[in-house]
């Protein structure tokens, strides 16, 4: 029997990293493991991160590793490998990499990114080769980067801890953001007897206020950590009860004051602590508590403006107010005090910008003002003026990204904008001019992913961008270049899944790759594969959704039924194909939502109602918006020809094909119509 002791991890490195070395090991075997806490398989874990294997003293000249060295490695559980530019060309660490890896996979690896790793180096340029070519093609291991402008070594020794433990990194996060709030009570406690002893001593007055001032400033200080730093490393492990304990214990610290006896700076943080209890609050749906505490900090905001006209950070501070209250009225169906509140915070942006051009933050607001403007704009179906604002925005977005053409926000925002005028441009019909501003978007996205190969998130922002490319590319016809596109897409989605299997978001995208490539396979005449993908997406929504209706989505749920719809009449079965546009119609009557998906509801429904042949409600349903997507105004022409109104069918395909729609089903259903002359001899791309 084996009773020798295993080691939770063994560390290697190149003697290079040896600080970074001796740090992470102290650190790790220093770090207490959260009382009352099990591992995901209920092991416990009361033991910590005892003990870590990490070799000491330089190797020997030998030509392989010692024996010491082996038996480590094999009574180790995880291999923390130190990656930097000498790491990668390191001997000794490649042979470590190796032999670890002659019995395990590569999930039993934990890259970490030295400190001295230069801030341009990515991952894979600085792995040992084995470990590289131990990969599949296009996946990274879990990396943990411990350079200051990435993780930096506190939320770095948090994760790796969490990797070790096979605990959720959240409740680890949860943990340590507990114990900085007791170190600040206790802080606070402390001072506070020390100032009641010192006033009882007359000589020491000023002494007394000293100390005060300064464990007020240790305080504020804390304070602004919290709304700070601390949120900006919370908010991407996403538990919202983390983030709101921070709010609460902010609030609570200045509830100790009368409103009255808070200076300027004061007001300040608790205005910004319910601003972020407010956007916690709204992404739990409670919209009127989310409303009460944006109303709060509001009014606190608007006072401080009023003391002090033009301090622009005052002013940026009451932008971020008046935007939160409109998007609340836009989220309660208050389109008109939404639209005002919007146009307010425009304006609010721009005297930024009047009171100090050279703030690049400031500049950027007006962008966002727009942006988000053009949403609401959008969704209200005022497409004409949404395009205009996007266009705006695009404006200042570009022209800061030309000013630091290797700032990644700059990039990520150019590119979203680009992708709402594409789909902004597809609404009016105009699929050409779509394919263009969608195209850009892709590029952007693709080279700054490609720069950023770390960042999955960027990486899953891309992938989504990639996958509506393809969608453009089958609405024009480009079957190949579509078929690339989507099965890249859906390829790499499922890389990233497997990288982190909990990720709802990355399940839903990998839904719709499945759905786009079943489009792409049933209008190429593959109905197999199509009904296999078919069934592949419906499986994946079930056991994301559940099969609760209060989840039922148009762009998920109402796309798969319609997708049905469309494979029984590919297959020639009619019953079916009106038995489910039947179902179809059932669920929309059952489904609720916001007014701004009222478009894409009324879309879904006129298909249906066409399937079942009743073309007269196809037209009483789609003909009064002015813009509707190149599918639905199909759907709309095919509805008047059935109608008997042949000139306004031909008009709506002229239209379109002006404009380089060629999706095959518009091509195949109008060539064989009797307005089929329009399209002459042309063949599908």
């Amino acid at each position: 029997m084996e009773n020798r002791q295993r080691y939770k991890a063994f560390i290697s490195y190149s003697h290079h990293d040896r600080q970074a070395a001796e740090w992470l090991h102290r650190a790790l075997e220093s770090y207490r493991a959260p009382p009352r806490l099990s591992a995901k398989n209920g092991a416990s874990i009361a033991g910590g991160l005892k003990p870590i294997f990490r070799d000491r003293d330089e190797l020997s000249a030998a030509a392989d590793l010692g024996e010491t060295i082996r038996d480590a490695l094999d009574r180790s559980d995880a291999l923390i490998v130190l990656c930097s530019p000498t790491a990668a060309t390191s001997r000794w660490v490649d042979q470590e990499v190796a032999y670890f890896l002659k019995d395990r996979g590569p999930g039993a690896v934990l890259c970490v990114i030295t400190p001295s790793t230069p801030a341009d180096a990515q991952l894979d340029a600085v792995m040992p080769p084995a470990l590289r070519a131990a990969l599949p093609e296009g996946v990274e291991p879990l990396a943990v980067d411990l350079r200051p402008d990435a993780d930096g070594k506190r939320l770095a020794r948090l994760k790796i801890a969490a990797r070790l433990l096979d605990v959720s990194l959240d409740q680890l996060v949860q943990r340590d953001a507990r114990r900085r709030l007791r170190v600040m009570a206790a802080f606070t406690g402390l001072a506070a007897v020390v100032t009641v002893g010192m006033g009882a001593m007359t000589v020491a007055t000023l002494k007394s206020r000293q100390i005060a001032r300064e464990q007020r400033d240790e305080t504020e200080a804390l304070v602004a950590y919290m709304l700070g730093d601390l949120r900006e490393q919370l908010e991407p492990v996403g538990r919202l009860d983390v983030l709101d304990g921070v709010s609460a214990k902010v609030l609570a610290y200045y509830a100790k004051d009368r409103s009255d006896r808070l200076d300027d700076k004061a007001l300040a943080q608790r205005a910004k602590a319910q601003t972020l209890l407010g956007t916690i609050r709204e992404q739990r749906a409670d919209y009127a508590g989310a409303q009460d505490a944006f109303r709060q900090a509001a009014a606190t905001t608007h006072a401080l403006v009023e003391r002090d006209p033009t301090n622009g950070e005052r002013i940026f501070d009451e932008a971020q107010s008046v935007f939160w209250l409109a998007y609340m009225e836009w989220r309660r169906g208050d389109v008109a005090n939404a639209e005002r509140g919007m146009k307010r915070y425009d304006e609010l942006a721009r005297t930024l910008v009047k009171l100090d051009p050279s703030r690049a933050d400031w500049r950027i607001e007006v962008a966002y003002a727009q942006n988000n403007l053009g949403t609401l704009l959008f969704e209200q179906g005022r497409i004409a003026e949404a395009l205009t604002a996007f266009r705006a925005a695009l404006v200042v977005f570009d022209a800061e990204r030309v000013r630091a053409p290797t700032d990644k926000s700059r990039i990520v925002d150019t590119a979203n904008t680009h992708a709402w005028i594409a789909d902004a441009l597809l609404k009016l019909g105009r699929v050409r001019e779509a394919h263009g501003e969608r195209s850009a978007a892709t590029r952007l996205l693709a080279d700054a992913s490609n720069k950023n190969p770390n960042d999955k998130r960027l990486t899953a922002k891309a992938v989504m961008n990639q996958l509506a490319m393809g969608r453009l590319e089958l609405d024009v016809g480009g079957l190949n270049a579509a078929r690339g596109l989507l099965e890249a897409g859906a390829r790499k989605l499922r890389d990233l899944s497997a990288l982190d299997p909990t990720n709802a978001r990355w399940g839903e995208s990998l839904i719709v790759a499945e759905q786009d490539q079943m489009d792409l396979e049933a209008w190429s005449g593959d109905l197999a594969r199509a009904r296999a993908l078919h069934a592949s997406a419906g499986a994946g929504l079930a056991k994301l959704h559940g099969g609760d209706p209060k989840l039922w989505r148009t762009e998920m749920e109402g796309r798969l039924a319609q997708q049905a719809v469309v494979l029984a009449r590919l297959a020639g079965d009619h019953a079916a194909e009106r038995r489910l546009a039947q179902a179809l119609l059932t669920d929309l009557t059952r489904a609720t939502g916001t007014s701004g998906q009222q478009v894409e509801r009324d879309c879904l429904l006129a298909f249906a109602q066409m399937a079942v042949g009743q073309p007269e409600a196809v037209i009483k349903t789609l003909s009064p918006y002015a813009a509707l997507p190149p599918a639905s105004r199909d759907v709309l022409a095919r509805a008047y020809l059935a109608a008997g109104q042949r000139n306004q069918a031909e008009n709506i395909v002229r239209e379109l094909k002006k404009h380089g729609y060629a999706h095959p089903s518009f091509i195949v259903f109008w060539r064989n119509s009797p307005v089929g002359g329009i399209f002459g001899r042309e063949a599908l791309k």
